[in-house]
């Protein structure tokens, strides 16, 4: 057998399983995933993520390189009691960005201040089909954690920071967003911003409301969907989302278990120093504060492995699903604007009914002046069939985008997870081979 041969029968066998990302019944969304970063496995994924043709993959036009980016550096808490918050150090690093005069800027910003960018999004963007990331929602957890704990570096409030940068990156890359007026005055004005009149709550309760009587609309007013693309385009999303969800919880759940394993080797670590302390045999008790180490060294890095499961797997996931919530709103909007256009259509037929009315009764004044409204309303009508085609092109190129997109990212999320994971486990090893040669070195006194 050759030295070739030798180094891949010693190395790691490649184990695949079948994984259902999607209904169990539906063999498109079956996966077979390797066990080592194999690039064409990756590139099968990310065709399945996006359901487009493995040879359009290699073609399609990467993203160019970011040269505008936001980081996090710092988290302060600010004020006292009940009326603590913390508020994050951003640094936006930019250049050759239209507004921008500076090649780096530094402010401080609260959570509200997010949300009060977000809204003003929103309000300008989402009625021209852009797709909008959502920011990191409102957890009364992390509230409560502000205000009650010294240390502004605690875990939720760094998962809260790492959100916020994933948020803030994810517009500035969005090539009609990058420019906006509001991004620009939120990353480069050194002062506080001026404080939202409408809070997140009552934000949110609006939002809520607004909801339910779009709900209505759709049971009113049903949309028949005459583009087959749309049509398949959000059955696509619908599966993914729920694909994703199931991911994340998964993923959660493992991030739980690495904690665990951390936890339960740290007790184990304590339980075996004592044991060391009685042990007569001096060979056996070397061994076992040896092992004592061993279990502490493990315990460190399963905690840092359950932060890297966080980091570079459950949160990037949890962002693709509210990406996937960003699309069904563009998709809402959409339908919003057909019933407004119905609604417009079904007004002009009224009003003519109403002037034929009119010129039987020879109310020849009422008769004008709804000629003229219907006038202003069929030209209203027009305006609105023309958004709702316009609207629709805006959704299709930004759908297109995000499959484009996510195939690099999601091959890049899967990389690096795969790879931190593999040196984790390396790192797990070389602590139980530094300890071997000291389990084997124990005496066995023989008992006269």
């Amino acid at each position: 057998m050759s030295s070739d041969e030798d180094v891949q029968s010693n190395s790691v066998t490649e184990q695949l399983e079948e994984i259902n990302l999607g209904n169990e019944d539906t063999s498109e969304a079956k996966l077979l995933v390797s066990s080592v970063s194999d690039l064409a496995v990756i590139d099968s994924i990310g065709n399945q993520f996006t359901n487009n043709d493995p040879k359009d993959i290699h073609n399609d036009s990467m993203p160019t390189p970011s040269d505008f980016k936001v980081t996090i550096r710092d988290t302060e808490k600010r004020g006292e009691g009940l009326t603590s918050y913390a508020v994050y150090k951003l640094q936006t690093k930019v250049s050759d960005v239209p507004g921008y005069t500076k090649r780096q800027y530094e402010t401080w910003r609260r959570f509200s201040d997010f949300l009060c960018l977000h809204k003003k999004i929103v309000e300008k963007y989402l009625p021209k089909g852009v797709i909008i990331p959502h920011p990191p929602e409102k957890s009364f957890i992390t509230l409560a954690i502000i205000k009650t704990s010294a240390d502004p570096q605690n875990r939720e409030v760094v998962h809260r920071a790492r959100q916020l940068e994933r948020y803030m990156n994810r517009l500035i890359q969005h090539p009609r967003l990058k420019n906006d007026c509001d991004i620009r005055d939120f990353l480069t004005i050194d002062a506080d911003l001026p404080k939202a009149v409408q809070t997140s709550t009552s934000f949110g309760v609006m939002k809520m409301l607004n909801n339910f009587q779009d709900v209505i609309k759709k049971m009113t007013m049903k949309m028949e969907e005459g583009d087959r693309w749309f049509e398949q385009t959000r059955y696509q999303i619908d599966e993914l989302d729920g694909a994703l969800r199931k991911l994340h919880t998964a993923s959660e759940s493992l991030v739980a278990a690495r904690w665990d394993m951390a936890h339960s080797e740290e007790e184990l670590s304590k339980t075996l120093s004592m044991l060391a302390a009685t042990e007569e045999s001096t060979s056996l008790s070397r061994a076992i504060s040896a092992l004592t180490d061993t279990t502490e060294n493990i315990s460190a890095t399963w905690s840092k492995q359950a932060e890297i499961d966080t980091a570079k797997f459950s949160e990037p996931i949890h962002e693709y699903v509210m990406l996937i919530s960003s699309i069904k709103d563009v998709f809402d909007e959409r339908v919003r604007l057909w019933q407004e256009w119905q609604c417009a259509q079904e007004a002009v037929v009224k009003k003519r009914e109403q002037r034929s009315d009119a010129l039987r009764r020879m109310r020849t004044q009422r008769a004008d002046q709804l000629a003229m409204e219907i006038e202003e309303d069929v030209l209203r009508t027009d305006q609105l069939e023309q958004n709702f085609k316009d609207l629709s092109v805006a959704i299709r190129k930004e759908v297109q985008r995000f499959q484009t997109e996510s195939k690099t990212e999601m091959k890049q999320i899967l990389v690096e997870y795969m790879e931190c994971t593999f040196d984790t486990y390396a790192e797990m090893l070389q602590h139980w081979e530094k300890f071997q040669p000291i389990a084997e070195s124990i005496q066995v006194e023989s008992s006269q």
